[in-house]
């Protein structure tokens, strides 16, 4: 467990029973996207289900950010795929958004991928918001581009063009942990 000073958080690995209350906070997460009009439909949208939110927690992948109260107030879902772990959410409510939960949630994901000897961590995520792209880049995660991104994640932004996501908005990201050790 790590507290995060700021916010008067605690980061801990997600229990079974926190999997319920991740599809709620993921929801509210969301609503950032409404002060974005070409991107508003997905506040609305589908959210990882408790069921898949479960599986992660049951692997060890899932962190919660939770207040003193223990009330969980984000979290961040990932999956060990072959040696690299790949974020698949990262999820904070939207009050308490912008208070450091966030950047604790990803250093708990960095420091458990490096003490388990993983390559990388990678993700998806939109460009040129705020609190995607520029955001992950702050830890190090450098924008993979045409001669960089692997087919792994190619066919992960394929998949999200196909849910909606706009393709020529979205990116692939990896921080390199061989290298950063």
């Amino acid at each position: 467990m790590t507290a995060c000073d700021r916010a008067e958080i605690t980061i801990r690995l997600a229990l079974p029973e926190d999997a319920g209350d991740l599809p709620e906070i993921e929801r509210s997460a969301g609503q950032v996207f409404r002060t974005v009009p070409d991107l508003a439909w997905i506040a609305d949208d589908a959210v990882m289900s408790a069921e898949a939110h479960l599986a992660s927690i049951v692997a060890g992948t899932s962190w919660v950010a939770s207040d003193m109260t223990g009330e969980v107030v984000g979290f961040l879902s990932a999956e060990r795929i072959d040696d690299e772990l790949h974020v698949w959410e990262l999820a904070v409510r939207a009050e308490r958004q912008g208070r450091g939960s966030g950047a604790h949630l990803v250093g708990a994901a960095i420091g458990h991928a490096k003490a388990s000897g993983l390559r990388a961590l990678t993700l998806t995520t939109f460009r040129a918001l705020a609190w995607n792209e520029r955001f992950y880049a702050r830890f190090g995660f450098l924008t993979l581009d045409e001669r960089t991104i692997d087919g792994r994640l190619r066919v992960v932004l394929e998949r999200e063009a196909m849910h909606g996501l706009p393709i020529a908005r979205r990116c692939a990201m990896r921080l390199d942990l061989i290298a950063s050790n």
